[in-house]
């Protein structure tokens, strides 16, 4: 009885949502707020951006996508951006773990993220196991760069999982948010046949001109080297390339980009995982002098002796500088920003460097955005 009480409320919830405007639904909860009305709409009474699973859905083995509809005080995303999600893996009253996931922007206010069950993975393994619709899930706010700036031509270049933020932007763009749909690319490489994510719009998105390739990474000879890479995009020197996915493949496209002539500075990455290597400073490299720029604040700072063994994100706040950060674990990206001059130690991707697990390594260091 309880349960059914619950999927009412839940469903009113969702109905007052959809059809009324989230900054009013704000103001009358905020306004009417109570001990009883917390209780009775845990929902909609509340200050916690919260989120309710609307929909389950099975897209490959090990795979699920979660269609959320989050509560009023959600205050919307850019297609690729992240969001992270609380879970309460040891009960409501424990500390919940934290993890980072692209979501995707659906019509009505909802979005979806879509979780691949990694063995021993303790989040996921509770997302699998216990996310039904009706569940809700405490949210963290749009972060991240892994965002379309307007460029004309475009690959997304992704493995498994790493298809969700490609899959993000390529429908709002295709949806015509913006004045002129990019020319667009995707190739996507899987294990097998039938590990596809987001198998059911890659023929719509054919046909929408989207070139898309699929590269079955399990199969003898079919992995993405450089020169297939070449021959699937032979333009590729004329694209900005939105590249994601597992840590080894992401580390192998860099390397064959780079070995294609390809602009660093023009690759954009977005990871999920923490870098198997530990973070740390350049051995003997003292700190103290090095002059940091940071070109897209037009700031720049100059390091003390105090600020030896500190990450370039803690220096940086140190100095005044308001950053802006996620997880801090060197997964998210928020922090992310690129390297223009110089040398830095710790998590990199290419240009691309982690200051929130990162150090300097170069007497003057020249990053931005």
């Amino acid at each position: 009885m309880l349960e059914r009480a619950e999927r009412i409320v839940h469903g009113a919830s969702r109905w007052v949502l959809d059809r009324v405007d989230p900054q009013w639904v704000d103001y009358v909860a905020s306004n009417t707020m109570t001990d009883i009305n917390r209780r009775l709409n845990r929902f909609i009474w509340t200050y916690e951006l919260q989120a309710q699973v609307v929909r389950v859905i099975d897209e490959a083995p090990g795979v699920k996508t979660y269609e959320l509809r989050p509560n009023q005080l959600w205050r919307g995303m850019q297609p690729g951006q992240h969001i992270e999600v609380l879970l309460p893996v040891d009960g409501e009253r424990a500390a919940p773990l934290r993890r980072h996931y692209s979501a995707t922007v659906l019509p009505r206010g909802r979005l979806s993220i879509t979780v691949k069950r990694l063995i021993g993975g303790q989040g996921s393994s509770w997302m699998h196991e216990h996310l039904r619709p009706g569940v809700l899930l405490r949210l963290g706010a749009a972060q991240g760069s892994f965002v379309h700036r307007g460029q004309a031509k475009v690959l997304h270049l992704c493995a498994g999982s790493g298809i969700t933020p490609a899959h993000s932007m390529i429908e709002s763009l295709l949806a015509g948010t913006e004045d002129q749909c990019p020319d667009q690319q995707l190739i996507a490489q899987f294990s097998r046949t039938e590990d596809v994510i987001f198998k059911a719009v890659l023929p719509r998105w054919q046909q929408a001109g989207v070139k898309v390739d699929t590269v079955f990474g399990g199969q003898a000879g079919a992995r993405l080297t450089a020169e297939k890479l070449q021959a699937l995009c032979p333009d590729l020197l004329e694209r900005d390339i939105y590249l994601c996915g597992p840590e080894g493949f992401m580390d192998t496209m860099m390397s064959n980009l780079a070995a294609l002539g390809v602009d660093l500075a023009r690759v954009h990455t977005e990871r999920f995982t923490a870098p198997s290597a530990v973070a740390s400073p350049a051995g003997g490299f003292s700190a103290e002098g090095t002059e940091v720029v940071f070109k897209h604040l037009g700031k720049r700072i100059t390091l003390t002796a105090a600020d030896q063994n500190k990450t370039l994100l803690q220096a940086a706040r140190d100095h005044g500088l308001d950053l802006e950060s996620g997880c801090c674990q060197g997964m998210c990206g928020t922090c992310k920003l690129t390297v223009h001059e110089g040398e830095v130690s710790g998590n990199t991707l290419g240009r691309a460097v982690y200051m929130c697990t990162a150090y300097p390594a170069s007497r003057t260091l020249v990053l931005g955005g």
